[in-house]
């Protein structure tokens, strides 16, 4: 089960009956959470469906109709002002969408890990993916992980598809990266880093950097064209440039001002008067001056947030809790807090595991460079820098499952030679 290289066509996914009653289980746990626990918007979630409201309503992209804003990027916001725009303020229609994007995950992770380690790998990639307790949960949140998850998958799916052409392909990777990152803005250097991969991953010759040179080219133009309205829009609301948003410079003086444990942290009273984009430069500064003042001590936080966004996984019970204490009574909370963290720690050490494994199977170099190692290690290192949550690993939930399958599927054969072994000793 050596990798399969991204440009043979022998590692193309094949629907199998196995595939099928994955899928089934996983729509079927779904429908089940979303017919117990109500909709009910906490904290993030309380903000995208306000924003939805307001643009349904108003035609103002903020917290009122008089209060326009560039703080949050407005991609998720589109999706569900869509969404009340065509059925009314009603969370049913999201569900559904949540529910498509979900088995959506699924499907293009499994085809991801069809083509690069084969259909086993993919079979309990979905598997993962399905049961993932949190990822069933988020279907009554209102939030941007989903949405995110997957068209990032999907840009990665079409990067590395060798049955298309390489300028349809970069174009549709465009386009598809394009609105991924008005929903979060750290899509917007996807492309070199699927650069960087096919480059590493394979002999670089001239030839190949010459392609995805022009792979890159082609995509960061598309995604221009797409994130162009929003960019004038935000140009018109401050007088200047505003790429997506304006709380970049904020979440990084989140994670680098004095008295931070890598967090969230509330804006500092000086700063309220000051318009979004204004208050992003400021406190931006004010983030590399304290960086630049302590180097080591900017280290030592970087590691902390590491910890933060990998020891822990409580989101779907918190950003759910007002609808399962309505349903099961508070005391579910902190069990499903209990059940989640333990899924997670489990993935967790499953998805380490079969990192270790493609290092022995294919060298470190190009295990490290793979895209979906090398993306892991490109979100990872964002929260290091910036603000750090237990929640932001999901945006990168498809390659931990693969990751995580192929950990299983190591385990999987150790027991098989293991209990083979002993059949072996105890024969005469």
């Amino acid at each position: 089960m050596s990798p399969i290289n991204p440009c043979s066509e022998s590692g193309e996914l094949h629907l199998t009956k196995s595939l099928v009653l994955v899928f089934t289980l996983a729509l079927v746990l779904r429908l089940v959470w979303a017919w117990w626990i109500p909709v009910i918007p906490l904290s993030d979630g309380e903000a995208y469906d306000v924003f939805a409201r307001t643009l349904v309503q108003h035609g103002t992209f903020g917290w009122t109709a008089e209060e326009p804003t560039a703080f949050w990027p407005p991609g998720t916001t589109f999706m569900h002002a869509s969404l009340f725009w065509l059925f009314g303020i009603r969370y049913e229609p999201i569900i559904a969408i949540n529910i498509a994007l979900s088995l959506g995950i699924i499907w293009v992770s499994a085809r991801l890990a069809a083509r690069f380690w084969g259909q086993q790998v993919a079979l309990i990639s979905a598997v993962i993916l399905a049961v993932w307790p949190t990822l069933v949960m988020y279907l009554t949140i209102l939030a941007s992980e989903l949405p995110f998850l997957f068209l990032t998958l999907l840009a990665m799916d079409l990067w590395f598809n060798p049955k298309q052409a390489l300028a349809p392909r970069a174009l549709l990777v465009g386009l598809v990266l394009g609105l991924a990152s008005l929903v979060r803005p750290q899509a917007l250097l996807l492309p070199l880093v699927f650069a960087v991969a096919s480059v590493l991953t394979r002999r670089p010759t001239f030839s190949e950097v010459k392609g995805q040179f022009k792979c890159v080219a082609l995509a960061g133009l598309v995604m221009a064209l797409v994130v162009a309205p929003w960019v004038w829009r935000n140009h018109l609301l401050y007088g200047e440039p505003v790429l997506i948003s304006t709380n970049g410079g904020i979440t990084l003086w989140m994670g680098n001002t004095p008295g931070t444990d890598g967090r969230y942290m509330a804006m500092p009273e000086t700063v309220s008067h000051l318009p979004a984009n204004e208050k992003a430069r400021v406190l931006a500064q004010e983030a590399k001056n304290y960086i630049v003042q302590d180097p080591a001590a900017f280290l030592v936080r970087a590691v902390r947030k590491l910890v933060i966004l990998y020891s822990n996984e409580s989101v779907g019970v918190s950003w759910n809790a007002q609808g399962i204490s309505q349903t099961f009574g508070p005391s579910w909370e902190l069990r499903l807090k209990r059940a989640t963290q333990a899924s997670w720690a489990l993935i967790f050490v499953l998805a380490l595991a079969g990192i270790w494994s493609s290092m022995r199977r294919v060298g470190w170099v190009k295990a490290l460079a793979s895209p979906l190692t090398l993306s892991i290690l490109y979100f990872t290192a964002i929260h290091m820098v910036v603000v750090s949550q237990d929640r932001y690993h999901l945006a990168f939930a498809g390659q931990l499952a693969i990751f995580a399958a192929l950990g299983a599927t190591e385990f999987l054969a150790w027991r098989r030679k293991r209990s083979s072994d002993q059949s072996s000793s105890a024969l005469p």
